[in-house]
């Protein structure tokens, strides 16, 4: 037969377990959601140009950029605060990677300070040394690396020009 001490310690253990589980539940939920998870956009055209580099023969100075700021959004889906500290960028030519500098427009200049679940518009410039006989694709892809105060890294791959954005997909080689 069931007896009643024996039904109170099955219902205690029972809510002791729900209990248990939901709090597990809510810590990795809200570990998950303290976590850096950066989200970026690119919401403006960006403009090249090639031009020679006194001194140095067979090189030219890429310049890729945005003729106006607030051309790149960067979502902070974190709660809390996070800092980009600097930004690397190369883009792939003839089979190799080329790696440029960094830089900013306007006053844009790094580090950038997000706050929790908020987002900020960069303009950025990347510049590269580039063949004297490089010509700039209509379709240049370049992709920029965001570093963080702790080096985590987010990457988003740009193009000249900005996805349309009335449209839920990006262009199949962005995407890839």
């Amino acid at each position: 037969m069931w007896n009643l001490a024996q039904s109170q310690f099955g219902m205690e253990t029972i809510i002791s377990v729900v209990s248990f589980v939901l709090t597990i539940y809510y810590w990795f939920v809200q570990a998950s959601r303290e976590k850096a998870d950066l989200h970026i956009f690119q919401l403006m055209d960006f403009h090249a140009v090639c031009r020679r580099v006194p001194g140095r023969e067979g090189v030219r100075r890429l310049c890729v950029q945005q003729v106006d700021s607030c051309g790149v959004l960067i979502a902070n889906n974190s709660t809390r605060q996070n800092s980009i500290v600097l930004f690397e960028c190369s883009f792939r030519h003839e089979g190799r990677a080329i790696h440029g500098d960094w830089g900013y427009v306007e006053n844009d200049k790094p580090p950038w300070n997000i706050g929790p679940e908020s987002s900020i518009a960069l303009g950025l410039a990347c510049f590269f040394d580039v063949p004297e006989d490089f010509e700039v694709p209509d379709d240049l892809l370049f992709r920029v690396a965001f570093v963080m105060v702790n080096g985590r890294r987010f990457t988003h791959d740009f193009s000249l020009k900005a996805p349309n954005l009335t449209s839920n997909t990006y262009p199949e080689h962005i995407a890839a």
